[in-house]
């Protein structure tokens, strides 16, 4: 039976924007003035559109509109009587009707109905565990008892040398534990560009004279300035229109790479200029979690836009679930990292600051560090430990080996627990591989 399954317009999904799919015209059409127009749908036998829903489309199409609207009701093509894509220059999954994406999320009910996290072994083989809404909640249960003032600071002063060593391996390795080597590897925003740039600048001047240093303040002082005015500029073109996911990751790693830098550099001007974006920051971290989650209520959209932002993936469950994956996790990360680094200033500064909570992150390593899709794949079906709620972390201690966690992953335990107990714990697990060892042997 054939059913109607509307696509992004050409006109959003050529400028890489979402689309509220609406009729006669999406809404991003309708405030600029252009024609809107959807590419056909086609042909499928595993949905079928139920007579509210039928009789919902059809009374949100004016009547009349057949003949002179841009936007006449979706037609419903055949395979004999398909429109070519040649002049619509889609991409290959959005022309592809929906077999691939809504069979992954016909599989993804399958974990939204699972009340735990990370431990399905059905939602992991299919590679859709990161997809569900419960993942998202912001957890502020205390996990371990205070540590004490000294092991306190030393913990959070190697927090913020990570985070400083993580934008240096970002320029020289191409990625790092915050920066995943494949997020901008189709598309770096010219923001992005600006941030990768100032970098290399600063931490080429670390060492020059002060005319040099002052330079490069100025320099840096300008993209901030940069960033904040083209996101006015960008606003007021979108009109009211949501952000993606992927701009707002861009835009919240922008100002966090010039926040690490400047709030830490120990210039009293920048120092200063950085404190005032503290607020922009936190609330620009915040629009991002919300974005992310608004986009994982509607999976099938959230993976068709990934797919269409994506040229090399269409044709690879794989590969899509990949490049949705490191979003994703991107997302969890960012947040986690630009609250923690603010936090953590205002409570050297101050004395004390806010607990921001904390999101489950994907911990293991063999997923971040994965080189393709197939590898993911394979170490989704492989490991056990995969999204850990703060409350699983306590038994993480004891079931996972130190080396099964990526470096972000260790570093955040260790500001959960002190620097003694993880150093106990790679100790201990260590000294009982040697001992199994020397027992074989």
């Amino acid at each position: 039976m054939a059913s109607i399954w509307r696509r992004a317009c050409v006109g959003c999904t050529k400028s890489k924007r979402q689309c509220t799919k609406a009729v006669p015209a999406c809404r991003r059409c309708a405030n600029k003035g252009i024609p809107c127009v959807y590419p056909p749908a086609r042909r499928t036998n595993n949905i079928h559109l139920d007579a509210d829903a039928a009789a919902a489309i059809s009374s949100a199409i004016p009547s009349g509109t057949t003949g002179g609207s841009a936007n006449p009701l979706p037609m419903i093509c055949h395979d004999n009587d398909r429109v070519g894509n040649d002049d619509i220059n889609f991409h290959p999954l959005q022309l592809m009707q929906s077999d691939l994406v809504e069979e992954m999320i016909s599989r993804a009910t399958i974990y939204h109905s699972q009340p735990s996290i990370g431990i399905d072994p059905t939602a992991v083989s299919t590679g859709l565990w990161f997809l569900g809404p419960e993942s998202w909640v912001t957890d502020h249960t205390p996990c371990a008892p205070n540590q004490p003032e000294l092991s306190q600071d030393r913990v959070l002063q190697r927090f913020v040398d990570s985070v400083q060593d993580w934008l240096r391996r970002w320029v020289t390795d191409g990625g790092s534990p915050l920066h995943h080597h494949q997020l901008y590897r189709e598309n770096m925003p010219r923001c992005v560009q600006d941030a990768h740039s100032a970098i290399a600048l600063y931490h080429m001047t670390t060492c020059s004279n002060a005319d040099t240093r002052a330079m490069t303040a100025r320099v840096l002082e300008d993209r901030v300035t940069q960033l904040l005015a083209d996101q006015t500029f960008e606003a007021s073109l979108r009109g009211g229109e949501e952000m993606s996911t992927f701009d707002h990751i861009c835009r919240v790693q922008s100002l966090l790479t010039y926040q690490t830098i400047r709030l830490l550099d120990g210039d009293i001007r920048m120092r200063a200029q950085a404190e005032a974006l503290i607020p922009t920051l936190f609330r620009w971290t915040q629009q991002l979690l919300d974005s992310t989650k608004n986009s994982l209520t509607q999976p099938a959209r959230f993976l068709a836009d990934i797919a269409a932002s994506c040229p090399n993936v269409a044709d690879s469950e794989d590969a899509i679930l990949w490049a949705a994956w490191i979003l994703v996790e991107s997302t969890r990360r960012t947040w986690l990292v630009a609250n923690y680094l603010q936090e953590t200033y205002l409570y050297m500064k101050q004395g004390w600051s806010k607990c921001p909570g904390r999101v489950p992150n994907t911990m293991h390593g063999r997923l971040w560090d994965a080189t393709s899709a197939y590898a993911w794949s394979k170490a989704c079906r492989e490991i056990d430990t995969v999204l850990i709620p703060t409350q699983r972390i306590e038994k993480l201690l004891f079931e996972t080996n130190p080396e099964d966690l990526d470096e972000f992953s260790l570093l955040i335990v260790e500001l959960i627990y002190g620097m003694e107990r993880i150093e106990k714990w790679i100790e201990d697990s260590r000294r009982e591989k040697q001992q199994a060892l020397s027992d074989i042997i």
